[in-house]
This record gives structure tokens, sequence and C-alpha cells, in this order.
């Protein structure tokens, strides 16, 4: 039960995602307790304990420096920073084996799914979302994420004795994180499907016969091409604006998600130039973005902003360059470690180090359109995750269990390490 709560409530529950932060770093808080501290931790797992320590200091420096108001506006992110250090302190201990969370991600991505097409369907909502504060954007690409990291765990479930059963599992998860995502109308998230499709590649399509990977090229093509003519879920129209929004801001005219974005991005490389080092508190930030209205230089729709739509720039006007390394090693890191593990992994391994990169690299892409981790929710979502999936990889081997209702709600693995249940 609570690797399905890790995987899923940030996605269905009111406050999901703190509640995830709070299950993972009291299981943390428990090693801790026991004396199982940073330095018991091999090398390769301290990095998932300091990254986080390192934002949090970041965080605290900058709002030192910008004064007792920037304080107080950091402490959401000092908190989370904080507890994922915590949860982060159970890596190397807690066994999450592939069925548990390969399941516990698919499940996830049916009820995702399944409640934005009743929003949709039902609600005649325009664009699925979730509770506070995950609106479409961020509600649709956490669901896109979990849809293909079900398509990782289809590779696994092709090598289990009850194939069958798995891979509709699997592949129900990846088909509801799809809907989420598209009946949600962000368009960054289908931006990052190439980069993803990339990832894939590189640990498995490039095996393949290459009458295997036409056809899966075709059959791509011709989902995108329906997903685009299908007027009733809006990409085709999402698109379309798009473009038109991009060209007009060529001309001059920032407007739309896409001219306000460009601007975004222009303004905070002006106030980074002139803070570069510690960055702007929040009140500064708006104070300035107020200032360059009055000037004349922005339009309203633009200084109405809290954040600059685009993560590693947000990172470092608001948290300065230190801010801005330890965002970079927010991706960086995991996408080390899982991708040094390719050079070892197993057969049963590779699906959870394929899962593991295809993590970080969506993140990167969404964050260059919008500033997930300005919400500190969404990156304790992000980072729980990452410990779910750095746990299923450090437990691999386990046999694999029969498919049942129990599999899903916990599963006790052989070894002296515990489980998650």
């Amino acid at each position: 039960m609570g690797v399905a709560l890790l995987c899923a409530a940030p996605l269905l529950v009111n406050n999901g995602g703190w509640l995830a932060l709070a299950i993972a770093a009291a299981v943390g808080s428990v090693y801790l307790f026991r004396g199982k501290r940073f330095r018991s931790a091999s090398p390769a797992l301290l990095g998932f304990r300091l990254v986080p320590l390192l934002l949090a200091l970041a965080a605290m420096l900058a709002a030192i420096w910008q004064g007792p108001g920037a304080v107080q506006s950091s402490l959401p992110l000092l908190l989370v920073a904080g507890l994922l250090t915590v949860a982060s302190a159970a890596l190397g201990h807690i066994k999450v084996p592939a069925a548990l969370g390969f399941g516990a991600f698919a499940f996830a991505g049916v009820a995702s799914g399944s409640w934005a097409a009743w929003q949709h369907i039902a609600q005649g909502a325009r664009r699925a979302s979730g509770y506070e504060p995950l609106h479409a954007i961020l509600y649709g690409n956490l669901s896109l994420s979990v849809g293909l990291i079900c398509l990782a765990g289809l590779a696994w479930a092709w090598q289990c004795p009850q194939r069958i059963r798995w891979l509709l599992l699997c592949g129900l998860g990846v088909l509801g994180g799809l809907v989420a995502s598209v009946l949600s109308g962000t368009r960054g998230g289908w931006l990052a499907l190439p980069l993803a499709g990339l990832v894939f590649y590189r640990i498995y399509l490039n095996n393949w016969p290459r009458w295997w990977r036409a056809v899966l090229l075709v059959s791509i093509a011709l989902l995108l091409v329906s997903v685009y003519t299908l007027a009733q879920v809006g990409v085709q129209g999402r698109v379309n604006s798009a473009i038109e929004e991009g060209q007009d801001y060529l001309q001059g005219n920032a407007h739309g998600s896409i001219g306000i974005r460009l601007e975004l991005y222009r303004v905070s490389l002006q106030l980074i130039a002139e803070k570069p080092l510690l960055g702007y508190s929040l009140a500064d930030y708006q104070s300035a973005m107020q200032a360059l209205q009055i000037e004349g230089e922005i339009n309203p729709r633009v200084a109405r902003y809290w954040h600059v739509h685009n993560d590693i720039l947000h990172a470092w006007v608001r948290h300065g360059l230190l801010g801005l390394v330890a965002t970079l090693l927010l991706y960086l890191w995991p996408l080390w470690f899982f991708s040094r593990q390719l050079k070892v992994a197993t057969p049963e391994q590779r699906p959870v180090v394929l899962a593991g990169l295809l993590l970080p690299v969506m993140f990167f892409d969404f964050g260059l359109s919008y500033a997930f981790f300005a919400y500190p929710v969404v990156l304790a979502i992000y980072w729980v995750w990452l410990l779910v999936l750095a746990s299923m990889y450090l437990s691999s081997g386990d046999r694999v269990p029969p498919l049942s209702f129990g599999t899903l709600g916990g599963h006790r693995c052989q070894g002296s390490a515990s489980s998650i249940v």
C-alpha cells in the first residue's frame, strides 16, 4: 500500500504530494534513528541525499542575503528539500520489487487517465487537472511521466512468467497516462516525447530487427496523426495557436502562452545579469517586474507572473548561481546514476534503468517551458518517484510474484531488507 500511495496519491488525492513526501520522510527517519546515517551509504547513493541538501543550502544562503521576507517565502522549499534528504536515508535499506513498483505506477496511470476522462466527458472540463496546485500543465505532464514509466514497465512485463497479465496492466498504465496528458491539453509534454524516444532507442530499439522498428515508427506516427486530427481532444487547436503566438512574438506582439513565455525568458535573463550570484527574493522579483512594466519595457500580462516558466532560469533568478547548480544536479545526478548502471544491468534491471533515465529527461524538458520546481510539492513528487525507481533497481533480482490484487497492495521480498507495505 505504501508504494502505491507514493506513486498515485500525488495525482489523485488532495495534498497527495505532501502525503507521499510525509510517508517517504517517515520511512527515512526510521533509518536515521537506527543509526543508518550518511556514512553507511555507498558513494553512488549518497547523491540522492546530498542534492536536496545542496538545494536547501542554496535557497537558505540566497534568502539570508535577500532579507527576512525572502526567508519566509523560501520556507516551503527548505522544508521539502530537508524532508527529501531525510527520505533518501531509506535508499539502500528498503526493498521495492519491480513488480510492486511498476504495478503501483500502472495503478497511478489507470486511475489518472480515468479521472481525466471523467472530467472531460462527465464534467465538461476543457482541460483535465488535479487538486491544487496541480493545474492542467502540472497534472498532464506528471501523468505523462507515469505513462512512460509504465511503457518501460512493458519491457519488464515481457520477461515475467505471467506475461499477458503484466503486459495488460502496464499497457493500461501507459494508456491512462497518455489519456490524462492529452486531455490536460499540455503542449510542453508533447515536446518531451522525442527525447524520451531517443532514450528508448538507446536502450532497446537499436537492437530490434529493422522491420520491427519500422512497424513501431509507423504505429507511433498513426497515433500522433489520430490524436492531432481528433477535434474532441483539442490538440490541433493548441498546436495552431502556439504557431500563431510564436509568429506574433517575432513581430513584437507578446501574447498567449508562447509569446508571454518568450518575453519572460528575455526579462529573466536581463534580471539575472544584474544579480547573477544571489538572485532576487520573491518580493524583489515582483517589484522588478512591476518597475519594468511602469517603464514600458513589458506589458502587464507578463509582469503578473511570479515565476519565469523555466526551471533553470527560475532557479538562477530566485536562488542565485548555487541554486542554478543545485537545480541542474536534480537532473544530472539521477541521469548519471542510472546511465552508469547500463553497463552492468541484467535484462530484468534494464527496464528499471530505462524508467530511471526517462523521469529526469522528461522533467528537464518540462522545465524548459514551465517552472515545475517553483512548486515545492512538485519537487517532492519528482524526487520521491526517483527514490522509488532507485529502490526498484537495487531490489531487482527478486522473484517475480504472481499478479493479483495483493501484489499491488504489498509484497514481502526475500532478503534482509524491509519492504514498504
